[in-house]
C-alpha cells in the first residue's frame, strides 16, 4: 500500500503540475491510493465572476457510460460546464485501490492555466447513486485492462451522442459541498461565552 499523502493546496499558490498543458478542461481522478480523489479544472485567464462560480456556486456532476466501459462526465458550476472522459485504467496497478465507499469524496482544484495559479479549492461528497456508478464503471474499465481500449470506448460513446443526446441521457447529481469548520471568533457553534 503506497503512503497516502494528501497534498496541501492553498488558493493563490502556483501549481505547475496540472494536467492542462495542452489546454483548458477538466479531469477527474478517482481510486488512487497515493492521492485523494481529485477533480482538476483548468481555465485560462479566469475572471472574477468565473472564480466566484468555481469557488462558491452549486456544483453538479453527470455521468453517462456504455456497457463496454466507456464513460463521459459533465461537471458544472453555475453556467460553467466541462465535459471530460473518465478512464480509471490509466492508473498503474500499484496505485489503484477501488473504494467500495458509497459516498465518495472529491477535492476540486481550479487552476488558471495562463498563470498556473490556484484560484479555487473545494471539497465535495458525491451522492450514493453517483458513487456506485463510478465504482461499477471503474470495475468494468479495470477488467478491460488497457488504457487505449478504454479510450476507444470513450470515443465510441462520444461519437455516438450529439451534445443534445448527451444532455438528455445524463442524469445530473448535485455535489454536496463539505464546509470546513469555521475558524472565526463569532461565537456561532463554538460553545464560547463572549463576555461583552
Amino acid at each position: 500500500m503506497a503512503e497516502h499523502n494528501t497534498p496541501q493546496f492553498q488558493v493563490g499558490q502556483t501549481f505547475e503540475n496540472h494536467p492542462f498543458q495542452e489546454g483548458d478542461g477538466a479531469m477527474l481522478e478517482l481510486f488512487r491510493n497515493d492521492l485523494p480523489n481529485l477533480l482538476y479544472v483548468g481555465l485560462s485567464n479566469i475572471t472574477a465572476d468565473e472564480q466566484t462560480l468555481l469557488g462558491q456556486s452549486g456544483a453538479q456532476l453527470g455521468l453517462v457510460s456504455s456497457e463496454k466501459g466507456g464513460c463521459l462526465l459533465v461537471v458544472s458550476f453555475g453556467d460553467l460546464a466541462f465535459e471530460m472522459q473518465f478512464n480509471s485504467s490509466a492508473i498503474p496497478d500499484e496505485y489503484f485501490s477501488l473504494s467500495e465507499d458509497n459516498t465518495l469524496s472529491v477535492s476540486m482544484i481550479a487552476v488558471d492555466t495562463a498563470t498556473n495559479l490556484l484560484c479555487a479549492i473545494r471539497e465535495f461528497t458525491l451522492p450514493e447513486a453517483l458513487s456506485r456508478q463510478f465504482i461499477e464503471v471503474a470495475k468494468t474499465q479495470r477488467e478491460l485492462g488497457d488504457v487505449n481500449v478504454v479510450n476507444v470506448e470513450n470515443m465510441h460513446l462520444l461519437n455516438s451522442l450529439t451534445p443534445e443526446a448527451l444532455q438528455e441521457k445524463m442524469e445530473f447529481h448535485p455535489l454536496q459541498s463539505v464546509v470546513a469548520a469555521p475558524t472565526c471568533g463569532c461565537g456561532h457553534h463554538h460553545h464560547h461565552n463572549h463576555a461583552h
